[in-house]
């Protein structure tokens, strides 16, 4: 990690970490496709992520950690881009569905209100809904 991120602001510490979990999840199944690469593509712009950043993720995952947002639309919003990176491609791997579970409580979600969630998010998602759809049912 570099001098200048150990000062970096809280926000973008947030979306470091939430890059890194977008990126464990897509290499879960053995390795990131096109169009896991394209939603990482896609976010990492939305975030503000810079190509050297992005970079420095993948090689060092370890050195950026979960950090929780502090507003409930915020966490749901994490969340449920976390499941879309596990329902991109039409399918959902055991290995990416239980690494979203961990992640999920790392943004501060029970069991069980993932439980109560967990599976209408995904249905949707594999249904085709977008991301701001998805959140304007669960909240």
């Amino acid at each position: 990690m570099g001098f200048s991120a150990l000062f970096e602001s809280g926000e973008k510490a947030k979306y470091r970490g939430h890059y890194r979990n977008l990126l464990l999840i897509a290499c879960a199944d053995g390795g990131i496709d096109d169009q896991e690469q394209a939603l990482l593509d896609r976010i990492a712009s939305r975030i503000g992520l810079t190509t050297d950043q992005v970079a420095e993720i993948k090689a060092n995952p370890a050195n950026f950690p979960t950090v929780a947002p502090t507003t409930r639309e915020e966490r749901y919003e994490r969340f449920i881009q976390l499941m879309q990176m596990v329902a991109i491609n039409g399918h959902a791997d055991a290995n990416e569905l239980k690494l979203v579970r961990k992640y999920g409580i790392a943004l501060g979600f029970t069991e069980e209100s993932m439980d109560e969630k967990f599976e209408l998010i995904l249905k949707h998602l594999l249904d085709g809904k977008s991301r701001s759809e998805v959140l304007d049912k669960v909240l």
